[in-house]
């Protein structure tokens, strides 16, 4: 089957940082040449993104998963891609307008 869409990666600080802090020498050097073999766009920071992550902070969502949320809603992306079902779960009760899936919800959505 072929999936004419357009699916665009990016990154951000947020996931610089978490990459930067992986103490697992392998599995750090895995995720960066996956990430060396990608075109992926990087979002910029604001300030607006520290100001929404203290709003988000109020839905318990943690501290990091709020910034990888901000980023992505600064950018109006369609789809944040987690398997964290705590964050998944907290998104839905903050009501955004970002859809925070599962890898197997997204590729149900997008197919």
């Amino acid at each position: 089957m072929y999936l004419n869409k357009e699916i665009k990666i990016y990154t951000s600080r947020a996931i610089d940082y978490e990459i930067d802090n992986i103490s697992a020498g392998n599995k750090k050097r895995q995720i960066e040449d996956l990430y060396d073999g990608l075109e992926i766009e990087k979002i910029p920071y604001s300030y607006e993104i520290k100001e929404r992550v203290q709003e988000l902070k109020r839905f318990n969502i943690h501290y990091m998963d709020a910034y990888h949320i901000a980023y992505a809603e600064s950018k109006n992306l369609n789809y944040f891609i987690t398997v964290d079902k705590q964050l998944i779960n907290a998104c839905k009760r903050a009501n955004l307008e970002l859809k925070v899936v599962n890898p197997m919800e997204f590729i149900m959505e997008v197919i």
